[in-house]
């Protein structure tokens, strides 16, 4: 069933490349509100041949703009996220490199970033704010890296200034809605860190157990003129490990001692 479901990946893959993608960039263009439904039907569709289920705890909120800040556990965060509400990334700029895959990012207006030139971070700043000034939500990973699902990273706020970039080119805009969000699975098998391969660590999603993904949506923080970037920061950062803290309990999930421990299993081979 694995080799079916990696079979049905392709073919979703290429279909939504040759068909949809086209479609979906002149709709960006011109702004159509259909421009979101292929990036919902592409995550959806992968989720559901990888055997993901995903459950929302709490709600997106309908304010704007508004940039999210979660922790980063997988490459299958993105299709979470992209699945639950229409999105903007931003990412590494070697994304916009990878073939197909780098056409389906243009095509939800990601934004790249290169990581090891710090110049690079005002212009995407500066492109963040733009899609948020557009009503579209960004997605920020400040642990800028994949951890291990049982501890935060640190998060860097460098990127966090896209708000402040937003309120100094729009005066009509009093404050960008920063809302705090939590992601969590149901196995330490989903966690992918580090240099790890990615076609490998796919092979081993197809053939394991199904995963459960929880995304929690926190309380939004509201970024003003003069508020401190690094403060609001390391407040999402708290809010996020609260989140986890609560409703890992909840949801009857092992202790984070015990989810380190497998995951030190598994790596220990």
């Amino acid at each position: 069933m694995a080799y079916l479901r990696a079979g049905f990946i392709v073919a979703t893959l290429l279909f939504f490349f040759v068909v949809v993608t086209p479609f979906q960039i002149i709709a960006v263009r011109l702004n159509l509100p259909v421009a979101a439904l292929g990036q919902l039907a592409l995550c959806r569709a992968l989720l559901f041949l990888l055997r993901v289920e995903t459950d929302c705890i709490g709600e997106p909120s309908r304010e704007r703009p508004r940039l999210i800040l979660a922790n980063h556990v997988s490459w299958i965060d993105i299709l979470v996220f992209g699945a639950v509400e229409p999105v903007c990334f931003l990412a590494k700029r070697e994304v916009s490199t990878w073939p197909i895959i780098a056409s389906f990012a243009k095509a939800q207006r990601t934004v790249f970033v290169d990581r090891k030139r710090r110049r690079s971070i005002p212009g995407a700043n500066r492109a963040m704010a733009e899609r948020m000034s557009e009503k579209r939500s960004v997605i920020l990973f400040p642990e800028a890296t994949t951890c291990d699902g049982v501890a935060l990273g640190k998060f860097h706020s460098s990127h966090v200034a896209a708000a402040r970039d937003l309120l100094a080119c729009d005066p009509g805009t009093d404050s960008v809605f920063i809302q705090p969000t939590a992601i969590f699975y149901s196995s330490p098998h989903a966690v992918w860190t580090g240099d790890a391969t990615l076609l490998p660590h796919l092979w081993e999603i197809l053939r394991g157990a199904p995963l459960r993904v929880n995304v929690v949506f926190g309380k939004p923080l509201a970024y003003e003129r003069g508020s401190d970037r690094k403060s609001l920061c390391l407040a999402a950062k708290a809010a996020i490990a609260d989140l986890l803290q609560a409703h890992r309990s909840e949801a009857g999930h092992a202790p984070a001692s015990v989810q380190a421990s497998l995951f030190e299993m598994r790596h220990a081979g």
